[in-house]
């Protein structure tokens, strides 16, 4: 840490003397977000936002693939983190047991993983966020950090490693352009909800940097789910010259959270405030700390290649503490990705052609400890190890532009693998072993048609695949089963988008097919003991729209100056089976895949003023979930409501106020926002199937900005 605030203050010092600047995450220059443009990074309409995840920057409506785009009027919803913000995305089911308790599914990839996201990548910018063994966490990443965040949907993005669920890329909020600006924030809610922060930031044509510092506290709807986190946050960018600008981001977090787990079906419907009586005995928590940061640079040579270099490291530690035992783990992982490209005119085509590499190394030390009677007294020492691991991907994509057709080629080549050394020598059971998979070639095509005006048609063909965890290897007896092989899959998508009525809608239909080949099955062999079996196929199959309707206004429009009332509308249906899978002989072919709904619904309309006041409505619903392998029992179907409404108004034309009245789960529903699925049966003890969502709660939030602007 002290060395990372080295960097920062050395980086942030040479820029001020016109040499150097940027910020500590690794995080490539967003080329999105041009000086230009961030004179008014808001931007309501879908069809015109500029995406860069497939790194050919293009409208919206143009990219050949499921996008979706979550917007910085979006996430200024979100209050503790992004999850909220996330669960708009069509194809994306977001459950969220408690505040750090967050599990994220993309069309049915991950649903039986009991606990927390498998199998999506998420990047902030070009940094990783995910561990080398698949999990990615969101519950530390604060809303306004960001500008917008793209969600590729299915196994698209060869640059990215073609994984199984999609990727999600977050980009950075930048300061505005020739403003310099502080921004206090406070927000009170119920349950004992407070949150403070602060941003500062700067920007020049040559540099700007924002500075953020956030506090949240929550004593908890329920026992024993006190919750606090502190974060800090940098994003400082620098233009050296014309053809070379860096990028320099550090963001951290500390939490400490309680955890209440999930509970049986009787005491969710008459004692919802109630925890699982093992985790309040031993008063179970989680105390992880993360780090990320890194540097990057981009280069356009004399010969118009763009080339861009980045390096990365995050680090994190966590002690948790569990009725059957105590974790405690450190992981710390570094990397960089080096990338080319160009655009080059060939008669009436236009080709763009990239080319790089990704590298990923990561190490945990982890160790469990005997929790004495379950009462959270640790004792003696159970099991200790280390695990190394590493990704490489080499990954090329070509795009052809043609008249009204795009055609774009893509392929990613990866080869993982990973080593683990047993450091418990009590026991006469040996578990070190290494494990390197075989080379996992991930083609893409995608063809893209403009055959009219406001009508736009792809269809596109991809490969994903998942690595197995270092758990998911073991076998039940502990030994690395060499057997097991990599999760992959196959995904067939169409879709269309169109603007319609004179561009006052705006429609974004997909449909995909997928299979899934070599299915991970992870097998519960102990209270919180997972293995994983390679169990036959599952089938994925969907429909996704979203549609953006203006009611009052138009899109070109400066809906800050003019009123504006829109309706932006996500609504999937999912068929997600088991194709082939049968396990202890008994047989799940046919059967729903457990935690996933058939139908999910988002439904949002904003109105927005000229004089300062503004309001927002959104209807959440969700379908029943199947709750086991066997589909016997089901959660239930759910409505939620949400209200927000808020005035901005400004005094002598630097300080302006926003004062936001939220009423979160307006008509009290009763419902489960996260299942554990196939949670096990003892016979004393029934399964704990269900986390329950909060009832009604209120929060109001104040913001001061003062804003100077600089000549």
């Amino acid at each position: 840490m002290r060395l990372l605030l080295i960097i920062f203050l050395i980086h942030t010092s040479c820029s001020l003397f016109g040499q150097t600047n940027g910020a500590l995450k690794v995080v490539l220059t967003d080329t999105s977000s041009t000086a230009n443009e961030r004179l008014s990074q808001q931007n309501y309409d879908l069809s015109e936002i500029q995406i860069s995840a497939y790194r050919t920057p293009g409208q919206l409506k143009s990219i050949a693939g499921s996008v979706s785009v979550i917007t910085a009027d979006r996430l200024e919803i979100a209050a503790t983190n992004i999850a909220s913000s996330l669960s708009a995305v069509p194809g994306i089911v977001m459950q969220e047991g408690s505040l750090g308790t967050i599990k994220l599914t993309l069309r049915g990839i991950g649903s039986r993983y009991p606990y927390g996201t498998k199998k999506i990548k998420l990047y902030f910018g070009d940094i990783p966020m995910y561990s080398a063994e698949g999990e990615t966490t969101f519950d530390d990443i604060n809303p306004e950090y960001l500008s917008r965040i793209e969600v590729l949907r299915g196994p698209a993005s060869s640059i990215h490693g073609a994984s199984l669920g999609g990727t999600i890329v977050l980009y950075p909020v930048r300061a505005r352009l020739n403003a310099e600006e502080i921004i206090l924030t406070s927000t009170t809610g119920s349950y004992g909800y407070f949150k403070n922060g602060v941003n500062y930031s700067i920007g020049t044509d040559k540099n700007d940097l924002m500075v953020s510092l956030s506090g949240i506290q929550s004593a908890g709807y329920r026992e024993n789910s006190n919750y606090s986190r502190y974060s800090f946050f940098i994003n400082d960018n620098q233009t050296f010259s014309r053809k070379l600008s860096g990028n320099l981001i550090l963001s951290e977090s500390k939490i400490r959270a309680l955890i209440p787990s999930s509970i049986d079906s009787s005491t969710f419907a008459n004692n919802p405030q109630k925890a699982a009586p093992s985790w309040l005995k031993t008063k179970g928590y989680e105390h992880p700390d993360r780090i990320f940061a890194g540097y990057s640079l981009r280069y356009q040579t004399p010969r118009d290649w763009e080339i861009s270099t980045s390096v990365f490291m995050n680090s994190r530690m966590t002690e948790e503490n569990r009725p059957f035992n105590f974790l405690n783990e450190s992981g710390f992982a570094y990397g960089g990705r080096i990338l080319g490209q160009k655009t080059k005119k060939v008669g009436s085509a236009t080709i763009h052609f990239l080319a790089g590499s990704n590298l990923y190394f990561e190490s945990i030390h982890s160790s469990l400890s005997e929790n004495i009677g379950g009462k959270g007294t640790k004792g003696t020492l159970q099991q200790q190890g280390k695990e190394s691991l590493y990704q490489t991907d080499l990954f090329t994509q070509l795009e052809a532009k043609i008249e009204q057709f795009t055609v774009t080629g893509g392929v990613n080549l990866n080869r993982s693998g990973f080593q683990y050394t047993d450091q418990f020598s009590t026991d006469t059971l040996n578990q070190s072993g290494n494990y390197n998979f075989k080379p996992i070639v991930a083609p893409r095509l995608s063809i893209f048609w403009n055959p009219l005006n406001d009508l736009y048609l792809y269809t596109s063909v991809n490969k994903g695949f998942s690595i197995p965890s270092l758990s998911e290897t073991l076998s039940p007896l502990g030994l690395i089963n060499r057997d097991i092989k990599p999760e992959k899959a196959w995904s067939f998508e169409g879709g269309f988008r169109a603007n319609l009525f004179n561009h006052a809608t705006f429609i974004d239909l997909a449909f995909y097919y997928m299979r899934v080949t070599d299915l991970i099955v992870p097998r519960r062999v102990a209270e919180d003991v997972y293995v994983g079996m390679n169990a036959g196929s599952s089938l994925h199959r969907g429909v996704e729209i979203a549609v953006q309707q203006w009611l009052l206004g138009h899109k070109n429009i400066d809906s800050d100056r003019h009123f504006a009332l829109i309706a932006n509308l996500s609504y999937a249906i999912n068929r997600y089976n088991f194709q082939d899978f049968t396990e202890n002989n008994i047989s799940y072919s046919g059967n729903k895949l457990p935690g996933m709904p058939e139908q999910t619904f988002t439904g949002r309309l904003d109105l927005k003023t000229p004089v300062g006041f503004y309001s927002q409505v959104e209807l959440c619903t969700s379908g029943k979930i199947p709750l086991n392998d066997l589909n016997l029992q089901y959660s239930k179907t759910w409505m939620v409501i949400n209200l927000k409404a808020g005035y901005r108004f400004e005094i002598l034309k630097k300080l302006i106020i926003d004062a936001t009245l939220k009423i979160n789960n307006l008509n009290n529903e009763k419902y489960a926002s996260m299942v554990v699925v196939n949670a096990p049966r003892t016979a004393s003890l029934p399964p704990r199937y269900f986390y329950p969502g909060l009832p009604r709660w209120i929060s109001c939030t104040v913001n001061l900005s003062y804003q100077n602007f600089i000549k």
